[in-house]
């Protein structure tokens, strides 16, 4: 989720000729468990060969912004600090949630040393026909961005509804957004025309952000290292081995699933099983055989490599006996090298 949301920030900075900052990803101990490391944006993607590809500068949030970047999430990282520095934002949460409160970032901007204050976006900045929901439009949170949108904006009445996470001074005023370093609460649903682009083709982000994101070399060397020990492949050897075609990757994550169960008692109610994900994973080798040709490489898969935060021996059995391989034997390795520490 926070990749998809990268790739929007670097589609609307393309749009409104803004220098988009990634911040860091922060692992939430319901997901991961206690102590993950925060990861910059560039410790795992290579920033300047996107931003050369695309022809726009992309900058990494701990380029700009001291932060205890790559190291394990402290409770002091949680809270409020002395030092916190005030800063104006938008809020397009505030706006179209129940709540009217600003997204609730777990922390984030106070483990960058950030006291955001937000102002509610005016409802204009709705994608047209999208119903309830977050949906926005580049266009719209463009135009609040350049300096006759944010006037027009600013100046609406009754005046757009303010929040701030942490109280100020009696006698302070309430930052309006900030007319240099913009600033939203969520960036999830922005889209061009019409939502949920990202399951579409074209997709409007996806062709001109995402195509550009490559890894950088030393995420790829990890991720070659353990391809390597999962197809039993010597050190010197390509991944996928040069006769083979390249596999299927399939992952679970059952904490979220867990989180989100509208049966917290049973939450293997809201589990998908096993036969249902080898389903579509033959619906898509279907479809790249449609799209490729029956005699493409591509369209040649065989392999399918399991990737989940499941505990249970037989549930892993199963994918053993279902001929796929996995990462589970790995784990407390990867974990303890380059995970929680």
């Amino acid at each position: 989720n926070e990749v998809m949301v990268w790739m929007n920030l670097i589609h609307l900075g393309l749009r409104s000729d803004r220098i988009p900052i990634l911040f860091p990803v922060i692992g939430l101990e319901w997901q991961v468990g206690v102590g993950p490391e925060s990861l910059s944006a560039g410790s795992f993607f290579d920033l300047p060969r996107l931003s050369e590809a695309i022809g726009h500068p992309v900058v990494d949030w701990q380029d700009v912004k001291r932060g205890r970047y790559n190291r394990p999430w402290d409770q002091p990282d949680r809270i409020p600090h002395d030092d916190d520095e005030l800063l104006g934002c938008w809020s397009i949460v505030q706006t179209f949630d129940e709540s009217k409160k600003p997204l609730d970032r777990e922390g984030g901007p106070r483990f960058v040393h950030i006291d955001a204050q937000y102002t509610a976006v005016p409802p204009t900045v709705k994608l047209a026909g999208t119903g309830d929901g977050w949906h926005t439009s580049f266009d719209s949170l463009s135009h609040i961005l350049s300096p006759a949108g944010r006037s027009q904006a600013l100046a609406l009445e009754p005046p757009l509804p303010t929040y701030g996470v942490r109280p100020l001074p009696p006698t302070a005023r309430h930052p309006q957004p900030d007319h240099h370093l913009a600033c939203f609460d969520c960036l999830y649903w922005v889209w061009e025309e019409v939502n949920w682009e990202w399951e579409r083709n074209p997709s409007p982000t996806w062709d001109a952000v995402g195509t550009h994101l490559h890894f950088t070399q030393e995420a790829d060397d990890i991720a070659t290292f353990y391809l390597q020990k999962i197809f039993e492949l010597a050190v010197d050897e390509d991944v996928p081995p040069s006769s083979s075609p390249p596999p299927q990757a399939v992952q679970i994550s059952l904490t979220t699933c867990a989180t989100s169960c509208r049966n917290p008692d049973d939450p293997q109610s809201c589990h998908t099983t096993l036969s249902e994900y080898a389903q579509h994973v033959q619906e898509l080798r279907n479809e790249l055989v449609r799209i490729h040709g029956s005699n493409s490489p591509s369209a040649q898969v065989k392999d399918v490599i399991m990737l989940s935060d499941e505990a249970d021996p037989e549930w892993w059995a199963e994918v053993e006996r279902m001929g796929w391989r996995q990462t589970r034997p790995y784990e407390e390795e990867i974990s303890r090298d380059y995970g929680k520490r």
